[in-house]
C-alpha cells in the first residue's frame, strides 16, 4: 500500500478532526489532508478553479450532522458539481447510530460506504484493501 491519496475531512467538530487527521498521519498514507468544517467550505474547497487535478481529494469523509448544511446537502451539491472520470469515494463517518441514516446512504450511488466514528488503523486498512488497492 504505497499510494499516498488526497484526502478531505468534513466535520464540524475540531476535536475529531485532529484525531482523524492523526490517524491518517500515523498510517502515512495520504499526500494531502484537507479539513472542511462546514458543507459550503468543502464545496468551496472542491470548486476553486485553481485546483489542480493532483489536489484533488480521492478519499473523503463526511459527517452527517453538521451546522447548517448537513451531510445529506453535501451529497446533493456534491452530484451537481462532480464530472470527473475518477470521482472520490465518499465515506460517510458519523456519530448517527439511525439505522435510517445508514439505509438512506446505502441507497446512494456517490456514497461508498457508512461508517461510525472513530477513523481508526484497521478501519482505513480495510478502506484502503477495498478501494484503492491495485
Amino acid at each position: 500500500m504505497s499510494r499516498k491519496l488526497n484526502v478531505l475531512l468534513i466535520d464540524d467538530d475540531a476535536t475529531t478532526n485532529f484525531l482523524h487527521k492523526r490517524t491518517l498521519d500515523r498510517t502515512q498514507l495520504t499526500r494531502n489532508i484537507q479539513i472542511a468544517e462546514t458543507v459550503q467550505e468543502a464545496l468551496n474547497l472542491l470548486k476553486s478553479p485553481g485546483r489542480a487535478e493532483q489536489e484533488k481529494p480521492e478519499l473523503i469523509f463526511l459527517d452527517l450532522n453538521l451546522p447548517g448544511l448537513t451531510g445529506w446537502d453535501f451529497i446533493d451539491e456534491y452530484k451537481k458539481i462532480e464530472s470527473g472520470s475518477n470521482p472520490p469515494i465518499i465515506i460517510i463517518l458519523s456519530a448517527s447510530v439511525n439505522y435510517d441514516d445508514e439505509k438512506k446512504a446505502n441507497g446512494i450511488a456517490e456514497v461508498a460506504e457508512f461508517r461510525s466514528k472513530p477513523l481508526t488503523i484497521e478501519m482505513l486498512n480495510e478502506i484502503m484493501d477495498n478501494y484503492f488497492s491495485a
